[in-house]
């Protein structure tokens, strides 16, 4: 069987056509030609080609919708994929799910918020964006021109865009009707996650994102057997309004998805899609801009640079936008720039295994289901918050891990079979979690695994009811009774644990920017208890400092406990150090995981802060790579000097360290069952291969 295509391409594009045709100047320069020889002018091996924008207008001939009336008679996907081919470039069909064309000409198949409002009053820029729903006859209409698509062009990939509820459940007749008919129950409008309808409402509009993200990815692989389809995978990270769950990411043959933000979000967000995503290598898309909004600015040359080998660092591969100019030109600079970039990619790429599996100690564990945040019960849909506290934390405890060489993976309920790859699994504050995670996660720490959960951890149900205790409360050793009304708390370490908190003490507890659980301990042992400010820093009457509220109330309740259970150890913290950001709190919350682990970290190294390691398995044999970054705020990078690298190694099976693409050999040594090497020099991105040399030579023998 052909290899998929995804698995050897790794320098991808997108050129944005957003263009509307109310002016006869619109897109009436393009040319198919020049476009691909740009393509080649910057490497690319994969381009992703718009059959349909945002505006719903169609850049080829169909009987389904509207022709873009700027390109005339040309055949945009027609013309472009065969240049492609003939350049030796796969191609991607992208579509868009949203579609203005439809909104205008279909009124009733509308989106419609649960503030009443269309997505043209509502969403970004007023009167640009339409949105329509799929349970209305909008649904059919796409899946018409897929279709038509799939019969008519020769692609390799198909890719949709913007498939997700659009920041709010959607209100319109067809909705309501579907819902009343399934389960006898009106539509609820006020956000509240304590209340079981609510949540059921919630499940019931993931499951039918998913389902028919699943009949669009059936149809074109039954037309067009032998294609791949991609569907954008990146509204997940805003939690529930747009309705992403594990079931979507089933329907898309890789993670692919638009982010924008800091070298943190985007190795987080790596991590996230390699463990989510069916195949691999995903794919970490973002554009040459600043932001999508900044037409005419481009990024520099550094940070493309850093974006396109953070990606490469996680196992992905990388994808830059471009947006075409309203005549439909581009501009040869971004190109060039960007072929430099990807000729740089393109000598490592024979190094690029999209079967080895990336080594981590610490997984970081989140479910779809706990992204919301719970100050939001009682507000409409809305104004619901975007920065939920479950992915904050979740992030910071990465910066923690990253700050202190760590290595750790992102993981989702995909991954509860394959726990007892990590040394530790950490539960920042995850609200709800079902039977099967409870199960699952209690199997491992029995087994020998090390947990760490926080705050409110799994006492909520994935229907919404609250459970009478944590899911986890044998597990952690303590009970739940309740939380502290105060916002500002405190946490002062137990005698024996004085040396996890050197500069904190009873007189000076380790403060915690939030309230803490009231818990009660079964098994446990208390490392740290609980201390409250002098007053309650909600009570406007009453301070003891009128800048902060100063720790004055020690009590005996627990803050931090450790339990062992089973073969394991777990550690629960009742405010979520996990969630600070002082070194003080960083250096706590590594103590803690390193006090869980039952295996020292298969990985270490000295590197500063800006650096990041990821080391990769390559299938059965003990044949290594590592994948190194500088991705540093100020750019371009200060390079970084002679960091030394530490992986656990048998002395007695040799080791070659190799520097690529060169092949230039390393010193190594051999230190506490660790193989030591230092890489001397660190740019932006480097790539050392390590092998068993014994075995080499038996082969080479044979």
């Amino acid at each position: 069987m052909k290899e998929p295509w995804y698995r050897s391409s790794y320098r991808r594009n997108l050129i944005d056509m957003h263009i509307p045709d109310d002016d006869i100047r619109f897109m009436a320069d393009f040319d198919a030609g020049r476009y691909v020889e740009l393509l080649k002018t910057a490497r690319v091996d994969t381009a992703m080609v718009y059959a349909s924008s945002c505006l719903g207008l169609c850049y080829w001939p169909t009987p389904h919708g509207r022709m873009h009336a700027g390109i005339g008679e040309i055949d945009l996907i027609g013309e472009v994929t065969a240049a492609c081919r003939e350049a030796g470039i796969r191609t991607v069909v992208y579509m868009n799910y949203w579609n203005k064309w439809a909104y205008d000409n279909h009124p009733d198949w509308r989106f419609v918020s649960a503030d009443g409002l269309n997505t043209a009053e509502y969403l970004w820029d007023s009167g640009r964006f339409g949105v329509c729903c799929f349970n209305t006859p909008y649904g059919e209409h796409l899946r018409s021109q897929i279709e038509d698509l799939c019969r008519n062009y020769s692609f390799d990939g198909l890719w949709i865009d913007m498939i997700h509820w659009p920041y709010s459940p959607c209100h319109c007749g067809a909705c309501k009707a579907r819902y009343m008919a399934e389960t006898q129950r009106e539509i609820p409008r006020t956000v509240d996650w304590s209340d079981p309808d609510w949540v059921a409402w919630q499940r019931t509009r993931e499951s039918w994102l998913a389902d028919y993200a699943g009949s669009l990815t059936e149809l074109a692989k039954r037309v067009k057997p032998g294609v791949t389809v991609g569907q954008q995978s990146s509204s997940w990270s805003v939690g529930w309004q747009n309705g992403l769950t594990e079931a979507f990411f089933r329907h898309t043959d890789y993670c692919s998805g638009d982010f924008y933000g800091d070298a943190l979000l985007q190795t987080f967000t790596c991590k996230a899609l390699d463990n989510l995503s069916e195949n691999r290598p995903f794919e970490f898309m973002t554009s040459r801009c600043p932001d999508l909004t900044e037409h005419t600015t481009t990024k520099s040359k550094a940070l493309l640079r850093a974006q396109t080998f953070s990606a490469i660092l996680n196992g992905g591969a990388f994808l830059f936008i471009d947006a075409i100019d309203p005549t439909g030109t581009l501009d040869e600079r971004v190109y060039e720039t960007m072929g430099e970039i990807y000729g740089e990619l393109e000598t490592y790429e024979p190094y690029l295994n999209p079967d080895a599996e990336p080594i981590a100690d610490v997984a970081l564990y989140f479910n779809f289901e706990s992204l919301y945040d719970p100050a939001d019960n009682g507000k409409s849909v809305l104004a619901g918050s975007m920065d939920k506290p479950l992915m904050k934390a979740a992030k910071n405890a990465a910066r923690t891990l990253m700050n202190a060489n760590i290595p750790y993976a992102v993981i989702t309920r995909r991954n509860l079979g394959e726990l007892d790859r990590f040394a530790v699994v950490v539960l920042c504050d995850l609200p709800v979690a079902d039977d099967e995670e409870i199960e699952a996660l209690t199997a491992y720490v029995h087994g020998g695994g090390g947990l760490y959960a926080s705050g409110a951890g799994t006492l909520r149900r994935k229907d919404g009811t609250l459970r009478p205790d944590f899911g986890l409360a044998a597990v952690l050793g303590v009970s739940d009774e309740g939380q502290t009304e105060e916002s500002i708390t405190y946490m002062a370490p137990a005698p024996a644990f004085e040396h996890w908190m050197p500069r904190n003490d009873a007189a000076h507890p380790m403060m915690i920017a939030g309230p803490q659980r009231f818990v009660r301990v079964t098994t446990g042992e208390i490392a740290a208890t609980l201390t409250l400010a002098y007053t309650n820093p909600k009570d406007p009457s009453r301070f003891a400092s009128a800048i902060s509220n100063p720790p004055g109330i020690a009590t005996e309740r627990p803050s931090l406990v450790l339990n062992e259970y089973g073969a394991g150890r777990a550690a629960y913290c009742a405010g979520g150090i996990e969630q600070m950001t002082s070194d003080d709190h960083r250096q706590l919350f590594t103590q803690v995981l390193r006090s869980l682990a039952n295996r020292a970290w298969t990985a270490s190294s000295d590197a500063p802060r800006p650096v990041e390691t990821v080391w990769y398995r390559s299938g059965d044999s003990n044949s290594h790579t590592l994948r190194v970054l500088n991705y540093q705020e100020s750019l371009p990078n200060i390079p970084v000097r002679n960091i030394e690298f530490r992986l656990k190694w048998e002395e007695s099976a040799g080791a070659r360290v190799l520097l690529l693409p060169g092949g230039e050999r390393l010193p190594s040594s051999y230190r506490d069952g660790e193989l030591v090497f230092t890489l001397p020099e660190l740019e932006t991105f480097a790539m050392v291969a390590i092998e068993e040399e014994n075995s080499l030579k038996e082969e080479s023998a044979s």
